[in-house]
Parts: structure tokens; sequence; C-alpha cells
């Protein structure tokens, strides 16, 4: 799959225009109960093959959005990111899997600000999660602890964690275990669109290319839920999937134009061609994203919870 999920690429969420939708609390940890592992078969014995290209189409990096705070003069803020002394209490695998990525994008955002000391908590707590999944060998916990601490090999550092959750993802898809990797995708992109949904909400004057990078992932969204229906016979499944449905409802207040631009030759594989160059302009009202903001902040909090 590309490269595990984003935000930190920006993202977003609900503009659901009932009552009903803003007051429902889901209850995760009553629905998922207490199994000790998530039984795959349960799941899905073969993921169909539409839904793996919708894993192979989900691509972005953990420290995209982090880039774009951080360029944009946004603050750190260790209120953003998830508290890490309870992992204890994520005793499935599906808990596990899905506060892995929420961790795992966490970590991105950390790293581009060099934050040494909060990483080595966070690397801590993935590993806990990480050998538990039985996924550990893909992290050289070593190597990251050595360049946590030098914040000259920021870049480095970067590399061989992105790399990590990479591989990890390949291993996940290739063995069976696709359910996994659906749930770290799932809480890597939505601890990614809470850092820059609550960034919006602490600014005073949004800043317009978040706005709109939040706003430009509606397709996103769109290929989440669908990759989660594939698993919502499953009942831990089915609530992820609605509190993602309801994400994606949000979209309706959400339009998006795009613009022709110049055609362009260039060379791919040695072969040049004619690129049709495009540029898309992003729309998304105020109370639609006071809807997102709001909405990512309680399912976000539901999955922390868990």
């Amino acid at each position: 799959m590309k490269k595990l999920i984003i935000i930190l690429a920006a993202i977003a969420i609900v503009f659901f225009g009932c009552d009903s939708g803003k007051n429902k609390k889901e209850n995760f940890g009553e629905i998922l109960g207490d199994d000790p592992k998530l039984d795959s078969t349960q799941v899905s014995e073969e993921l169909p093959t539409e839904a793996q290209q919708v894993l192979q189409n989900i691509s972005s990096s953990p420290v995209e959005m982090a880039a774009l705070l951080q360029s944009a003069g946004v603050e750190f803020s260790e209120r953003y990111i998830a508290e890490v002394k309870d992992v204890d209490r994520y005793n499935t695998d599906f808990k596990r899997a899905v506060n892995l990525g929420i961790l795992g994008a966490d970590l991105g955002y950390l790293n581009m600000y060099k934050k040494t000391g909060p990483v080595m908590n966070n690397m801590q707590a993935i590993r806990k999660l990480s050998e538990e999944l039985r996924v550990q060998q893909f992290f050289d916990f070593q190597t990251i602890k050595r360049l946590a601490t030098n914040n000259e090999n920021i870049d480095s550092l970067m590399y061989i964690t992105l790399q990590s959750f990479n591989n990890m993802d390949t291993y996940l898809q290739q063995n069976g275990r696709s359910e996994i990797s659906a749930l770290i995708i799932c809480g890597t992109w939505m601890e990614g669109m809470y850092i820059a949904t609550q960034v919006l909400k602490e600014a005073q004057t949004p800043n317009p290319e978040i706005v709109e990078r939040i706003g430009d992932q509606k397709e996103v969204i769109e290929n989440l839920t669908t990759m989660l229906s594939y698993y919502k016979n499953n009942p831990q499944f089915k609530t992820l999937h609605d509190s993602y449905a309801r994400i994606l409802s949000a979209y309706d207040g959400v339009t998006k134009t795009i613009e022709q631009g110049e055609p362009e030759q260039r060379e791919i594989d040695g072969i040049m061609v004619v690129v049709q160059n495009e540029i898309s302009h992003v729309e998304v009202p105020d109370e639609t994203l006071e809807t997102i903001i709001l909405t990512i902040e309680e399912v976000r909090n539901n999955l922390i919870r868990l």
C-alpha cells in the first residue's frame, strides 16, 4: 500500500445537519469487548480486490501536514498528541492497531518539531503495541533512539520511522492481516486530522491553506469509509465504519472545482508525454468547518478512550 496515511497531509469531516448526529456518542469500548485478539476470519477471509484497490489509493505521509503546520508558523503543542502512559488498557488487537496508527501520526508531528523527549516516550508506547501486534520486527528501536537524541539527524529519523510503518504495512497486506493494516491507517488519518483541526480551532483567523488541505481530503474519507464497509459485518468494525460515515457526510458542505491549466511536456520512464496540468480550488464554508472540527474531536477522543 502506498505509504501509510496522513496528516499530516490533511483531511476531513462532517456536515451532518441534524442534532442527533452532534449529540451521538459511540461507546466503542462496550461494543468492542475484551477479546484478546482480533479474529481475522470473523472480519474477512480475503479482502476483496476492490478494497485492496481502495487501500492502494490511500496515500500520504505522516509528516506532510506537520510540515505544512510548521511552515505556516504554527507553534508545537503537546496538548494535540495522545497520552502514552495508559497504553496497557489497549487489550485487544483492534484497540492496539487503531492506537498504533494514532501514535504513528503523533510521531511524525514530534519528529517534525524535533521534540526528542516526547519522541522517546512515544516510541516506547509504539514498541509495546507493535510487540503485542507481532510486528515489532519492522522497528529498529535502537537506531531510532540514537537518532532521536540528536536533532541534527532529524531527516534520518523521519525516514527510518516512515519506512518502518511502510514496511509493516506491506507485510500485513501480504500476510492476510489486512484488517490490522486498515485499522492502523484509520488511526493515523484520524490523529492527523485531529492535530490539524485543533490548530484551526484555536486560531483567531484560520489559515486558508490548512483549511483548503482539510477540505481537499474528500476522496480520502470516501476511500476510508469504503474500506471499512468491507469489514462492517464484524461489530468491532461497524461502529468505526459508522463514525467515519458521519465524517464523510460532512463533505456535503465542501465544494471542489478543477481549473484546467496549460499542458506540459514531461519525460516519464524515458518517454516524453504531454501532461494536462490542473489547479483545484476547494471551498469550505465556516459552518462546515466548525462541524468538521467538532466531529473529528469527538470521534478521535472516542478512539483513544477505547
